[in-house]
């Protein structure tokens, strides 16, 4: 999504001059009515980039429709079922670099059926999801039963980030009964095998608080 939206830019801004110059030559020729169109056609492409990177008030709302598919969908790779996320119970989000690194944490609610469903997931979820997506040259482990497992301490402790204001660390998550954690990564230990660098995506799904950690780190 967002190469589409950088090359949707990009195509934008190439048009500003031609646009521009097509209505000069329209006004020069006195024809009214293809100028007034063209100069809609240019105010909406002086808008359309503020829509596409949400900089304009009330952007959101056109994008809802999309966010709500991509959502449900991205839910559905990683889970086997469709759900929209619920209200956001925490988020945490550094700032990227250029080529992506960095470090967000985001913990959503589960409405009553998707958490009742995760009480008793059938065997698919446990052999075939998370699904790669676009992670395809990263390993993938796929959704086990809480307590970790001690020799994942390194994955852990790279996906890992105090919580604030919240009465649970991620720890407590992992180490009580009931919950569910999954992860993808393209890691590497630097001379030390507890000590990672790399990438990583880490979920974990815990249906009796009804939430879903979603953490991805990128160094």
């Amino acid at each position: 999504m967002f190469l589409f939206i950088l090359l949707s830019t990009l195509v934008i801004f190439i048009l500003y001059p031609i646009v521009a110059y097509r209505i000069y030559k329209s006004i020069r020729a006195k024809e009214k009515k293809r100028s007034y169109r063209l100069t809609f056609l240019m105010l909406f492409l002086l808008v359309l980039p503020n829509i596409l990177w949400r900089t304009l008030p009330g952007s959101d709302i056109i994008w809802y429709p999309v966010d709500w598919v991509m959502i449900r969908n991205y839910n559905y790779e990683l889970t086997g079922l469709k759900f929209s996320n619920g209200e956001s119970v925490y988020k945490n989000e550094s700032e990227r670099a250029f080529n992506g690194d960095g470090y967000s944490i985001n913990i959503y609610k589960l409405d009553d059926e998707v958490a009742q469903y995760f009480m008793s997931p059938n065997e698919d979820f446990f052999n075939n999801y998370p699904k790669r997506g676009i992670r395809d040259d990263w390993q993938i482990t796929h959704w086990k039963k809480t307590p970790h497992n001690q020799s994942e301490k390194g994955f852990v402790g790279f996906a890992y980030s105090q919580l604030y204001d919240l009465n649970f660390e991620l720890e407590d998550l992992l180490i009580e009964e009931g919950n569910y954690y999954a992860y993808k990564h393209d890691m590497y230990d630097v001379f030390d095998p507890d000590y990672y660098r790399g990438n990583i995506d880490f979920y974990i799904i815990c249906p009796k608080r009804k939430i879903i950690v979603k953490i991805n780190h990128n160094t």
